[in-house]
């Protein structure tokens, strides 16, 4: 590739400040670039504009003067001065190299490689910046060359990173470190185990690592528990770490940590799952694979305090309908448990009771005229006509079929069986001697008012008589 930089604002950057910090820390080349670009800052203010605590920023600012990068000036109290290391590279170097005994131990671990002043010096910055004794450096430089592939060829970037890893644990003591060298030996172990039942036959890979240390020591699973939980990855195409991790993560959230528990677990959700599938099956879908989140749904179902007999109820009512899917089962079955039908044996009754009542006021349409299907606003007005004016089913029949022609032959039906109700009506007989008597009243006086005369236009019955199903409709 090509890089064309004819028109930058040029700023100068020594080639040897350059090189090194390429390669270091992001927050050191950040604060070498802060002070090439600002007169002065407080170190308040380079913390926050540069969006790093206070104690990084003093940190990289100690470590940069130990590099030579810069150097403060004690007669003008305290300012910064930009160098370039090799200024101040002899004086490191007496310092770097006073310590002979540690380094000649150093260079023994490291063998036929012969260490440089600058990988001595990534030693030294462990050891004053990040406070690791020279026991821990001596065991850090010994697990960094029997842990890599490269041997005694290892990069000092790597131990660095390593280095300061162990410093934020507070690794600061030989027992410490050798807890943590048989921790990562022991992990290292299990997580290559876990990759070959995977039929990965590789070294890990570090984000592999960072799963592997999650699991054990942030969310607190044991090995047996892993290895049990790897039972779940066969269903998997292409199983891999990451499929596991998202297995883990849910029986984390269970609170299944132990080799116990997640068997146990697996157990109860073989067992869950074929209920699950028969529930698939009932709705007709082409696929039985379970899903988590049919799993949450089936258990929303089974915590409102139905079995799998109900569900399976509801999931034939779905079908009949031509509606498959969960959304619909869960509407049906909140509907039964706001009604308190909980066992199937009331739910049929209901839905026996349902059909009956169905086929009443489609009985009522065909009788009045209408061909349209039964609305829940039908329902509820034939309810009123039967339980609030407590008509029989043959009276309510009548009133259809004598508000037939109508404009509008619901509201002509509400009208007359109110009137009737008023007279005191009961009988199919009382009904129709209610209505000679009325149509005699109409004859005798043509500019009486009412529906049951059928001389209205639709508009004047409109305003006349509001539609009684509207009201239900509504409320539905």
């Amino acid at each position: 590739m090509i890089f064309n930089k004819e028109s930058l604002d040029m700023l100068l950057i020594p080639r040897k400040a350059a090189e090194e910090l390429l390669y270091e820390d992001g927050n050191l080349l950040r604060i070498y670039l802060y002070g090439l670009l600002h007169q002065q800052g407080d170190p308040d203010q380079m913390a926050e504009e540069l969006g790093i605590n206070k104690a990084a920023l003093m940190q990289g600012i100690e470590l940069l003067q130990m590099k030579g990068f810069f150097r403060t000036d004690p007669q003008s109290g305290g300012n910064i001065i930009y160098q370039l290391p090799e200024e101040n590279q002899k004086n490191i170097e007496v310092t770097v190299y006073k310590d002979a005994g540690l380094n000649h131990m150093l260079q023994a671990l490291f063998s036929d490689r012969e260490l440089s002043f600058r990988d001595y010096q990534v030693f030294y910055e462990l050891k004053e910046i990040y406070g690791l004794p020279e026991q821990v450096l001596l065991m850090l430089a010994e697990y960094c060359i029997g842990n890599s592939s490269a041997g005694n060829k290892v990069s000092m970037a790597y131990i660095k990173k390593i280095g300061k890893s162990w410093s934020e644990e507070g690794i600061d003591s030989i027992e410490t470190a050798q807890r943590k060298i048989s921790s990562i030996k022991r992990n290292s172990a299990e997580l290559r185990e876990l990759l070959a039942s995977l039929n990965i036959l590789r070294i890990p890979t570090e984000q592999e690592y960072k799963l592997y240390n999650k699991w054990v020591n942030e969310w607190g699973f044991s090995f047996g528990a892993i290895k049990e939980a790897m039972t779940a990855t066969t269903g998997a195409q292409y199983p891999t770490l990451k499929y596991l991790d998202g297995i883990l993560k849910n029986l984390y959230q269970q609170g299944c940590l132990s080799s116990g528990q997640v068997r146990e677990y697996f157990v109860v959700n073989e067992k869950l799952d074929e209920q699950i599938k028969e529930v698939l099956r009932a709705l007709s879908y082409a696929r039985l694979t379970v899903s988590q989140e049919h799993r949450n749904r089936y258990m929303k179902f089974l915590k409102m305090g139905f079995g799998q007999q109900e569900i399976l109820l509801a999931c034939a009512q779905a079908s009949a309908k031509n509606i498959a899917g969960f959304d619909y089962v869960e509407r049906l079955l909140s509907d039964w448990k706001q009604r308190h039908l909980l066992s199937k044996s009331a739910i049929l009754d209901f839905l026996e009771t349902e059909k009956k009542q169905q086929s009443k006021v489609r009985k009522m349409l065909d009788m009045a005229g209408y061909k349209k299907r039964v609305t829940p606003g039908d329902k509820a007005l034939y309810d009123k006509f039967s339980q609030e004016y407590g008509f029989p089913d043959e009276v309510i029949l009548f009133a259809a079929s004598c508000a037939i022609g109508s404009a509008s032959p619901l509201r002509a039906m509400d009208s007359m069986l109110s009137r009737w109700k008023n007279a005191g009506v009961h009988t199919l007989q009382d009904a129709k001697q209610a209505n000679e008597k009325f149509r005699s009243r109409v004859k005798k006086a043509p500019n009486l008012s009412d529906v049951d005369s059928r001389t209205y236009s639709s508009e004047q019955l409109a305003d006349l008589v509001p539609d009684p199903t509207l009201k239900y409709q509504k409320e539905q």
